[in-house]
């Protein structure tokens, strides 16, 4: 069964347009590496597909952008995905609150597997062109300079473009209308009714201001 953050991007790149294929799960068990001090349990985590409706397969330039937002979907045209959730190994509120423990966190667990991920990826599961290749996390700090040491070290590990959920969840929100009926799945029916009960605004999102 995929995550609530898997969903959440279904949802999201769907509506926009696009078609997403999971390519191959998160295993049960974490992949076994060769056992140093330095080396902890590596582990593959979803990857997905993401290709415009359209067919269109040819990306156009990023032009230095890294973190995406629904601006930037027009440019868009076929994309692998690495999907980091909430419940990654090690991530919990507090470390995702601090600079420090974040960018620790961004450089011991999600860069080895992020490429670990990567690692093997048959061609022929995608169509002729050059995906971008982007990750999925909570987000990034918002001060400096843990962000951008974050990028740079997700940049070191071929991460060409981010997104986070807090993206998703805005633009989601934004789209789901309170009308009965409007719902497409069972996310969007429960955004529906947090919109209804104003337990959560749009645009403002004042639910997730603190982060």
């Amino acid at each position: 069964m995929s995550s609530i953050e898997e969903q959440m991007a279904r949802e999201y790149f769907e509506r926009n347009g696009f078609f997403l294929k999971h390519l191959y799960p998160e295993p049960e068990k974490p992949l076994e590496v060769a056992s140093t001090k330095k080396n902890k349990a590596s582990r593959r985590y979803p990857l997905y597909l993401i290709q415009r409706q359209t067919g269109r397969t040819k990306n156009e330039p990023l032009a230095g952008r890294f973190q995406l937002f629904a601006s930037d979907l027009g440019g868009l045209a076929l994309a692998v995905m690495v999907v980091f959730r909430w419940s990654s190994q090690g991530l919990t509120l507090p470390i995702f609150l601090n600079g420090s423990r974040y960018r620790s966190w961004i450089r011991n667990e999600v860069v080895p597997n992020f490429t670990l991920t990567l690692t093997g990826l048959d061609k022929e599961a995608y169509p002729a062109g050059v995906p971008h290749k982007i990750i999925l996390l909570p987000g990034l700090p918002v001060s400096e300079p843990y962000r951008q040491e974050c990028i740079d070290l997700l940049k070191t590990a071929g991460v060409d473009a981010l997104f986070s959920f807090q993206t998703f969840l805005e633009s989601l929100v934004a789209q789901v209308s309170t009308g009965t009926g409007q719902a497409t799945s069972d996310l969007s029916e429960i955004i529906r009714l947090l919109k209804v009960y104003e337990l959560v605004r749009s645009p403002q999102m004042d639910l997730f201001e603190d982060f």
